[in-house]
């Protein structure tokens, strides 16, 4: 696509956010008086050891009181690390319930043939981790051999989306789309490493049109972007987009989250540079447009900062400072 930066009037604020060393990974907005959020990512416990992290509570700044710490529950299996991906919330899917979240992630434990393998995971319930945790792990036959790890990234309306590996193939990833009402996976593949990150439901509750985000392998060998629309009936995926970063093919680029603005959607965005704020704008025949991008630098950071997750004009990630890592919000204006 043919790209551009946004204007030079463009201003951006950051903020620390989150308790230092915790990683925010996902966001959705809550319902609830001064506009709440739902934070997802993962929190090292005493022995260092990370574990999935909610937070509902205002952006910035953060409460005290909004943290909760959950260890994955499943019979016959010792958990031993876990991370949240991504949260919905009923503000957006009434039937997960009021004050519960539906979160995504992935988790180890103790007693696999392999205890560095990640399994894929889902959590419905309160934030107090007391609800039911569900095993998402692509099958073999979907997968197409026998799978290492699953990654659930992000979930909206009544798909999952994320990627996986092969267990004899560590190159070998593809993407997974996961229907919740069927309870079947769906490889998706656009090239060599595809992944899926992140997903927005287009239309509301009980739309069957979605946009999904992620990257994959392109030309030259380097990972773009991409953006496509999927049908969740039919399971048709059309407009499919690739992108780099300020319209550079040799720029490495992966979206890792969307969320809807008016007339399009704000993208987070990891690239070779650092992290990297996007808003792509339907086209009039119904596809994407160029992107608009604005670079997003941390001041102080000594290394690169991610991209992790978006919310309107606000992108969140991690960056290592001279404090150690840090959760951080940069709002766009």
């Amino acid at each position: 696509m043919s790209d551009a930066t946004l204007t030079e009037k463009t201003t951006i604020t950051y903020n620390d956010i989150l308790a230092p060393g915790d990683f925010v990974t996902g966001v959705r907005q809550a319902s609830g008086a001064n506009n709440p959020v739902v934070l997802t990512g993962n929190h090292p416990d005493k022995n260092g050891a990370l574990q999935a992290l909610t937070y509902q509570g205002p952006l910035f700044p953060s409460s005290n009181d909004g943290y909760a710490f959950l260890t994955p529950v499943f019979a016959g299996q010792t958990v031993t690390t876990s991370t949240f991906y991504g949260p919905n919330t009923p503000l957006f899917n009434p039937d997960i319930g009021k004050n519960n979240i539906r979160a995504v992630g992935s988790y180890k434990y103790a007693e696999a043939s392999n205890p560095q393998a990640d399994h894929g995971m889902m959590y419905e319930g309160a934030l107090d981790g007391a609800g039911a945790w569900t095993v998402l792990d692509v099958p073999k036959d979907v997968a197409g051999g026998a799978v290492f790890s699953t990654i659930p990234h992000s979930t909206m309306g009544d798909l999952v989306v994320g990627n996986f590996d092969l267990s004899d193939d560590p190159g070998s990833a593809s993407a997974f789309i996961y229907d919740l009402r069927t309870q079947k996976f769906t490889k998706l593949s656009l090239g060599p490493l595809t992944t899926a990150y992140g997903i927005w439901q287009n239309g509301g509750d009980g739309s069957e049109a979605y946009t999904i985000v992620g990257g994959y392998l392109g030309q030259g060998a380097i990972n773009v972007g991409f953006m496509l629309d999927y049908d969740a009936a039919t399971q048709a995926i059309t407009n499919v987009t690739p992108y780099n970063y300020n319209g550079d093919p040799k720029t490495i680029t992966h979206f890792e989250g969307v969320s809807a603005i008016p007339n399009g959607y704000s993208l987070a965005a990891t690239t070779e540079a650092g992290a990297a704020y996007a808003v792509v704008e339907r086209s009039p025949k119904g596809g994407f447009g160029s992107a608009k991008w604005v670079p997003v630098l941390y001041p102080g950071a000594t290394g690169p900062c991610t991209g992790n997750t978006v919310i309107d004009n606000n992108l969140m990630g991690i960056v290592a400072s001279k404090g150690g890592v840090q959760a951080y919000l940069a709002t766009i204006d």
